[in-house]
């Protein structure tokens, strides 16, 4: 069953626990971590991890973010499910918008993107 059939409840279940796991790997600037739920694809490919070391070294943001969301909504594109929220930071000010994206791939949840504007 795609991830996109099921409901907004459901989704989240899924995927905030990861959201939450990715963001205190990015916090602890962890590739490993940060990476375990990215394809295998995405996390072997060098210009994805060096534009995530890049964005630590250079933007406060992506090393401090809070756990604290509040959940905009859930998107369904194709087979692609895309939760939104307010992203903050515990030392840069401001509120960001963050997107995460999910596939089944192989009877398995995989992170397909992570996007914070």
């Amino acid at each position: 069953m795609s991830i996109t059939n099921k409901s907004d409840a459901e989704i989240l279940a899924i995927a905030l626990p990861m959201i939450d796991a990715v963001v205190n790997a990015s916090n602890q600037e962890d590739w490993t971590s940060f990476c375990a739920y990215q394809t295998q694809q995405e996390a072997l490919n060098p210009d994805n991890k060096a534009s995530v070391l890049k964005a630590w070294r250079e933007q406060a943001l992506f090393t401090s973010l809070s756990l604290d969301r509040e959940v905009l909504g859930v998107l369904r594109n194709g087979e692609v499910a895309q939760i939104i929220w307010k992203q903050t930071s515990t030392k840069v000010a401001g509120e960001y918008l963050a997107r995460y994206f999910v596939q089944e791939i192989d009877k398995e949840i995989k992170e397909v993107g992570f996007l914070i504007d």
